[in-house]
């Protein structure tokens, strides 16, 4: 097969699950490629992600020089404003029509890994990621702008894909209750990878909690501040634990600043809680070292496509304290993890305490997780999606 990537609108800049997603996913399209071709197409901003597939057999990275690419995708974002789903349509069928011929001619089907299309015109099958519809129940997470984008491009997407990859079962279900003209043989459930190796294989982090002015015990929050990511449960319950017990917890997050930040900062202020270390965006290889030296993950999530994170802590050797939603509850199934209502920050401060306080349980629990995190490499997720594009074609 002949399989073209649509990589274009990843964000190089950005640290986050959309890009380990993608990348991770093409690491273990080169471990099991098996005679396929993949030509990735990458702009000149972002074909830097893809510099370690540049030489593996059977890749080919395809960069669209091409100057006029932002200014087609602003034109694009100012035909929303006409907030008419036919028109913005129209509009990127012309704008895209030369890019979108210039995969389709040289592939047999294309790969979408970035939650919406490009273009609506298609001509050749098309296999869409379409992570999760956080704003269909999470509105107030957005300004009207992104609402509008989404409503817009999401439900275009829903219409022209033929196919969906789903990370999780509640995935699957939300895109059928919501976009009544996908079908269920559509969306098939592969569930996200990790990189087992990479966070299995101890670093040296002697040098981690002078770089970074941390304890060396800490709980690990690694999210990106959005609000969905809700970080001030987590928060209020460390100051629960403060109040009941005396006990201060140290926390380490890491993530971008985005609009969740002021109110995290002004609690924080407010609370006095300097045992909270808010560390930004950091290397890959000191995130690592934070997951195997820290004493537990804490993911708080209100809504997720499925737990990338959770994923890495159990490759780590990691307890995992995380909400109990639909994906979550998923993983459970599989690991042991430590569920809490998302919103209830007193059933999470008692788990933090607990876990906190007895090492010997969480060990037992990171043993288990990381014999059944093995079944999670991005190499046996990638075997699933060769079979997808196989019955894709045959369709």
């Amino acid at each position: 097969m002949r399989i073209g990537v649509n990589c274009l609108n990843l964000n190089a800049s950005f640290v986050g699950g959309l890009n380990s997603f993608t990348l991770g996913l093409l690491e273990g399209f080169a471990c099991s490629a098996n005679g396929h071709q993949f030509r990735l197409y990458a702009t000149e901003g972002n074909q830097r992600l893809f510099e370690s597939l540049s030489n593996r057999k059977g890749f080919e990275i395809v960069v669209l020089r091409d100057r006029t690419f932002s200014t087609r995708k602003s034109l694009c974002r100012a035909a929303l404003l006409s907030f008419n789903e036919r028109i913005y349509e129209f509009v990127s069928n012309q704008l895209f029509r030369g890019i979108r011929k210039l995969m389709e001619d040289d592939s047999d089907l294309i790969y979408t890994p970035s939650v919406v299309l490009q273009s609506f015109d298609g001509k050749k099958p098309t296999l869409l990621s379409m992570h999760d519809i956080q704003h269909v129940h999470y509105p107030e997470f957005f300004n009207w702008t992104r609402r509008l984008s989404r409503r817009i491009t999401y439900g275009l997407s829903a219409r022209h894909a033929c196919f969906f990859q789903a990370s999780s079962e509640f995935i699957k279900r939300d895109l059928l209750q919501h976009f009544e003209c996908i079908t269920p043989e559509q969306v098939v459930v592969i569930h996200e990878g990790v990189r087992v190796e990479q966070f299995a294989t101890p670093i040296d982090t002697s040098a981690l909690f002078a770089r970074y002015d941390i304890p060396d015990r800490f709980l690990l929050f690694p999210g990106q501040l959005w609000p969905h990511k809700n970080h001030m449960t987590l928060l209020r319950a460390l100051k629960e634990v403060e109040a009941s017990s005396a006990l201060r917890i140290p926390l380490v997050l890491t993530g971008g600043a985005y609009t969740a930040l002021p109110e995290v900062r002004k609690y924080l202020f407010d609370q006095s809680m300097n045992y909270v270390h808010y560390l930004g965006k950091v290397p890959l290889v000191d995130l690592i070292g934070l997951y195997q030296k820290a004493a537990c993950l804490v993911m708080p999530s209100l809504h997720e496509s499925n737990s990338l994170p959770i994923l890495e802590a159990a490759a780590a050797g990691t307890p995992v304290i995380a909400s109990r939603i639909p994906p979550n509850e998923e993983l459970d199934r599989v690991f042991r993890l430590n569920l809490f209502d998302a919103l209830n920050h007193r059933a999470l401060a008692e788990l933090l305490v607990n876990l906190w306080s007895d090492e010997p349980t969480g060990r037992a629990q990171a043993e288990h997780n990381r014999r059944q995190v093995q079944c999670y490499s991005w190499e046996n997720a990638s075997r699933k999606y060769l079979n997808l594009f196989e019955s894709m074609l045959n369709a």
